[in-house]
Protein backbone atom coordinates (compact mmCIF):
# COMPACT_ATOMS: atom_id res chain seq x y z
CA UNK A 1 0.00 0.00 0.00
CA UNK A 2 1.64 3.40 -1.31
CA UNK A 3 0.98 7.11 0.06
CA UNK A 4 0.33 9.63 -2.57
CA UNK A 5 1.47 12.77 -1.93
CA UNK A 6 0.78 15.97 -3.00
CA UNK A 7 1.85 17.03 -6.20
CA UNK A 8 1.77 20.66 -5.86
CA UNK A 9 4.94 20.68 -3.60
CA UNK A 10 8.35 20.40 -4.72
CA UNK A 11 10.17 19.61 -1.26
CA UNK A 12 8.95 17.37 1.82
CA UNK A 13 10.56 16.85 4.91
CA UNK A 14 10.86 13.37 6.37
CA UNK A 15 11.13 12.63 10.33
CA UNK A 16 12.79 9.69 11.50
CA UNK A 17 12.04 7.39 13.93
CA UNK A 18 9.87 8.69 17.00
CA UNK A 19 9.41 6.34 19.85
CA UNK A 20 7.02 8.45 22.18
CA UNK A 21 10.15 11.73 22.60
CA UNK A 22 6.92 14.46 21.93
CA UNK A 23 9.40 17.17 22.77
CA UNK A 24 12.31 16.32 20.14
CA UNK A 25 9.40 16.22 17.51
CA UNK A 26 8.00 19.50 18.58
CA UNK A 27 11.53 20.47 18.40
CA UNK A 28 12.15 19.60 14.62
CA UNK A 29 8.64 20.43 13.92
CA UNK A 30 10.04 23.80 14.07
CA UNK A 31 12.40 23.37 10.63
CA UNK A 32 8.95 22.38 8.86
CA UNK A 33 7.57 24.95 6.10
CA UNK A 34 3.98 23.54 5.51
CA UNK A 35 3.09 25.91 2.90
CA UNK A 36 6.27 24.45 0.50
CA UNK A 37 7.31 21.10 1.96
CA UNK A 38 5.48 17.40 2.16
CA UNK A 39 5.41 16.11 5.68
CA UNK A 40 6.56 12.24 5.88
CA UNK A 41 7.18 10.23 8.63
CA UNK A 42 8.66 7.00 8.60
CA UNK A 43 6.95 5.49 11.20
CA UNK A 44 7.73 3.98 14.83
CA UNK A 45 5.28 6.83 16.33
CA UNK A 46 5.51 4.77 19.56
CA UNK A 47 6.65 2.75 22.21
CA UNK A 48 9.43 2.75 24.43
CA UNK A 49 9.52 6.62 25.45
CA UNK A 50 7.99 9.08 27.60
CA UNK A 51 5.09 10.59 25.68
CA UNK A 52 3.36 8.25 23.08
CA UNK A 53 0.26 8.93 23.65
CA UNK A 54 1.34 13.04 22.74
CA UNK A 55 2.98 11.89 19.67
CA UNK A 56 0.27 9.66 18.44
CA UNK A 57 -2.28 12.28 18.75
CA UNK A 58 -0.06 15.18 17.13
CA UNK A 59 0.94 13.18 14.22
CA UNK A 60 -2.76 12.00 13.62
CA UNK A 61 -3.12 15.92 13.93
CA UNK A 62 -0.51 16.50 10.98
CA UNK A 63 -2.36 14.00 8.73
CA UNK A 64 -5.69 15.48 8.95
CA UNK A 65 -5.10 19.08 9.39
CA UNK A 66 -1.99 19.17 6.91
CA UNK A 67 -1.86 16.29 4.63
CA UNK A 68 1.28 14.56 6.68
CA UNK A 69 2.09 11.00 5.19
CA UNK A 70 2.34 8.91 8.20
CA UNK A 71 4.18 5.50 7.01
CA UNK A 72 3.75 2.33 9.04
CA UNK A 73 6.66 1.07 11.35
CA UNK A 74 6.88 -2.19 12.89
CA UNK A 75 5.90 -0.84 16.34
CA UNK A 76 2.23 0.32 14.39
CA UNK A 77 1.93 -3.16 13.13
CA UNK A 78 2.83 -4.84 16.54
CA UNK A 79 -0.09 -2.65 17.99
CA UNK A 80 -2.47 -3.43 15.42
CA UNK A 81 -1.62 -7.24 15.88
CA UNK A 82 -2.50 -6.64 19.46
CA UNK A 83 -5.54 -4.96 19.02
CA UNK A 84 -6.61 -7.83 16.27
CA UNK A 85 -5.88 -10.32 18.94
CA UNK A 86 -4.91 -9.48 22.37
CA UNK A 87 -4.64 -13.09 23.61
CA UNK A 88 -1.70 -14.01 21.07
CA UNK A 89 -0.33 -11.09 20.70
CA UNK A 90 0.03 -8.78 23.85
CA UNK A 91 3.22 -10.71 24.97
CA UNK A 92 5.27 -10.03 22.17
CA UNK A 93 4.36 -6.10 22.03
CA UNK A 94 4.40 -5.94 26.10
CA UNK A 95 7.90 -6.91 25.12
CA UNK A 96 8.96 -4.18 22.64
CA UNK A 97 7.98 -1.17 24.28
CA UNK A 98 3.78 -1.65 24.07
CA UNK A 99 2.87 -1.36 27.90
CA UNK A 100 4.37 2.08 27.98
CA UNK A 101 2.10 2.73 25.31
CA UNK A 102 -1.08 1.22 26.45
CA UNK A 103 -0.41 2.82 29.52
CA UNK A 104 -0.21 6.37 28.74
CA UNK A 105 -3.12 6.26 25.89
CA UNK A 106 -5.30 5.00 29.18
CA UNK A 107 -4.01 7.31 31.67
CA UNK A 108 -2.66 4.64 33.93
CA UNK A 109 0.57 3.45 35.23
CA UNK A 110 2.33 0.42 33.67
CA UNK A 111 1.29 -1.42 37.46
CA UNK A 112 -1.97 -0.84 37.33
CA UNK A 113 -2.44 -2.35 33.39
CA UNK A 114 -0.19 -5.14 34.19
CA UNK A 115 -3.01 -6.24 36.22
CA UNK A 116 -6.02 -6.05 33.56
CA UNK A 117 -6.58 -8.82 31.17
CA UNK A 118 -5.56 -8.58 27.66
CA UNK A 119 -9.42 -8.50 26.47
CA UNK A 120 -9.52 -5.82 28.59
CA UNK A 121 -6.87 -3.60 27.71
CA UNK A 122 -8.16 -4.47 24.20
CA UNK A 123 -11.27 -3.40 25.04
CA UNK A 124 -10.79 0.03 27.10
CA UNK A 125 -8.29 1.26 24.25
CA UNK A 126 -10.97 0.89 21.65
CA UNK A 127 -13.76 2.40 24.45
CA UNK A 128 -11.35 5.61 24.67
CA UNK A 129 -10.05 5.92 20.98
CA UNK A 130 -12.32 4.59 18.64
CA UNK A 131 -10.37 5.84 15.55
CA UNK A 132 -7.03 4.18 16.24
CA UNK A 133 -7.66 0.35 15.21
CA UNK A 134 -8.97 1.88 12.00
CA UNK A 135 -6.39 4.66 11.53
CA UNK A 136 -3.17 1.96 12.37
CA UNK A 137 -4.74 -0.42 9.27
CA UNK A 138 -4.75 1.67 6.83
CA UNK A 139 -1.38 3.03 7.19
CA UNK A 140 0.61 2.81 3.69
CA UNK A 141 4.31 1.20 3.82
CA UNK A 142 5.72 3.18 1.61
CA UNK A 143 6.16 6.43 -0.57
CA UNK A 144 7.54 7.69 -3.47
CA UNK A 145 8.72 11.54 -3.72
CA UNK A 146 10.71 12.17 -7.10
CA UNK A 147 13.49 9.73 -6.73
CA UNK A 148 13.12 9.26 -3.77
CA UNK A 149 11.65 6.15 -2.09
CA UNK A 150 10.49 6.62 1.52
CA UNK A 151 9.96 3.34 3.93
CA UNK A 152 10.23 1.93 7.43
CA UNK A 153 12.68 -0.93 7.49
CA UNK A 154 13.98 -1.16 4.00
CA UNK A 155 12.97 -3.13 0.33
CA UNK A 156 13.85 -6.37 -0.62
CA UNK A 157 17.01 -5.45 -2.77
CA UNK A 158 17.18 -9.57 -4.59
CA UNK A 159 13.80 -8.66 -6.55
CA UNK A 160 13.86 -7.47 -10.06
CA UNK A 161 10.73 -4.75 -8.84
CA UNK A 162 11.33 -3.61 -5.31
CA UNK A 163 7.65 -3.17 -5.57
CA UNK A 164 7.63 -6.18 -4.96
CA UNK A 165 9.07 -6.34 -1.58
CA UNK A 166 6.71 -8.17 1.22
CA UNK A 167 4.66 -5.62 3.93
CA UNK A 168 6.59 -7.79 6.31
CA UNK A 169 10.31 -6.51 4.69
CA UNK A 170 8.93 -3.06 4.18
CA UNK A 171 8.89 -3.09 8.56
CA UNK A 172 11.35 -5.43 9.58
CA UNK A 173 14.26 -6.14 7.11
CA UNK A 174 17.95 -4.91 8.40
CA UNK A 175 20.84 -6.31 7.73
CA UNK A 176 19.70 -7.94 4.06
CA UNK A 177 18.67 -4.82 3.41
CA UNK A 178 21.94 -2.65 4.35
CA UNK A 179 24.19 -4.65 2.87
CA UNK A 180 22.52 -5.68 -0.64
CA UNK A 181 23.46 -3.72 -3.73
CA UNK A 182 21.03 -0.82 -4.47
CA UNK A 183 19.82 -1.32 -7.88
CA UNK A 184 16.54 0.25 -7.94
CA UNK A 185 17.79 3.67 -9.63
CA UNK A 186 16.15 5.49 -6.25
CA UNK A 187 17.59 7.15 -3.32
CA UNK A 188 16.10 4.93 -0.27
CA UNK A 189 15.42 6.85 2.83
CA UNK A 190 14.29 4.17 6.04
CA UNK A 191 14.71 4.33 9.77
CA UNK A 192 14.04 1.36 11.99
CA UNK A 193 17.64 0.15 12.88
CA UNK A 194 19.40 2.91 14.77
CA UNK A 195 21.88 4.55 12.81
CA UNK A 196 24.52 4.10 15.75
CA UNK A 197 24.04 0.25 14.78
CA UNK A 198 24.84 1.21 11.23
CA UNK A 199 27.85 3.55 11.70
CA UNK A 200 29.23 0.42 14.48
CA UNK A 201 29.47 3.65 16.77
CA UNK A 202 27.22 4.30 19.49
CA UNK A 203 28.13 7.98 19.84
CA UNK A 204 27.25 8.28 16.07
CA UNK A 205 23.51 9.54 15.94
CA UNK A 206 23.89 11.02 12.62
CA UNK A 207 22.52 10.13 9.17
CA UNK A 208 23.81 7.01 7.79
CA UNK A 209 24.64 7.02 3.68
CA UNK A 210 25.72 4.41 1.88
CA UNK A 211 24.96 2.84 -1.96
CA UNK A 212 22.02 5.96 -2.41
CA UNK A 213 20.34 4.52 1.23
CA UNK A 214 19.89 6.92 3.76
CA UNK A 215 19.12 5.97 7.05
CA UNK A 216 17.46 8.35 9.44
CA UNK A 217 16.32 6.63 12.69
CA UNK A 218 19.00 8.30 14.98
CA UNK A 219 17.74 6.60 18.02
CA UNK A 220 16.20 9.69 20.24
CA UNK A 221 14.33 6.94 22.48
CA UNK A 222 18.21 5.52 23.11
CA UNK A 223 19.41 8.97 24.09
CA UNK A 224 20.52 9.93 20.62
CA UNK A 225 19.08 12.19 18.30
CA UNK A 226 15.99 12.62 16.29
CA UNK A 227 16.84 12.99 12.41
CA UNK A 228 15.43 14.87 9.47
CA UNK A 229 15.80 15.38 6.12
CA UNK A 230 14.74 18.62 3.76
CA UNK A 231 14.67 16.99 0.14
CA UNK A 232 13.36 18.16 -3.31
CA UNK A 233 12.79 15.45 -6.32
CA UNK A 234 16.21 14.91 -6.80
CA UNK A 235 18.50 15.31 -3.80
CA UNK A 236 18.96 16.41 -0.21
CA UNK A 237 18.98 19.68 0.35
CA UNK A 238 19.41 19.96 4.41
CA UNK A 239 20.27 17.50 6.99
CA UNK A 240 18.63 18.10 10.48
CA UNK A 241 19.29 16.88 13.71
CA UNK A 242 17.86 17.36 17.27
CA UNK A 243 19.84 16.03 20.21
CA UNK A 244 18.20 14.40 22.75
Amino acid sequence: MEAFVNNDLKEAFVIGDIHGMHTSLEEMLKNWKPDSQQLIFVGDYVDRGPNSAETLNLVRQLQLEHGAICLRGNHEEMFLAFLHNPISNWASYARNGGMETVAQLLGENKQTISQYSRIKLSRLLHEQHPWLEEWLSVLPYFVEFGDFVVVHAGLDLTLQDWRNTSSHDMVWIRQNFHEMANKTGKIIIFGHTPTMNLHHDWNATGIWHKDNKLGIDGGAVYGGSLLALEIDHHQVKKVYQVKV
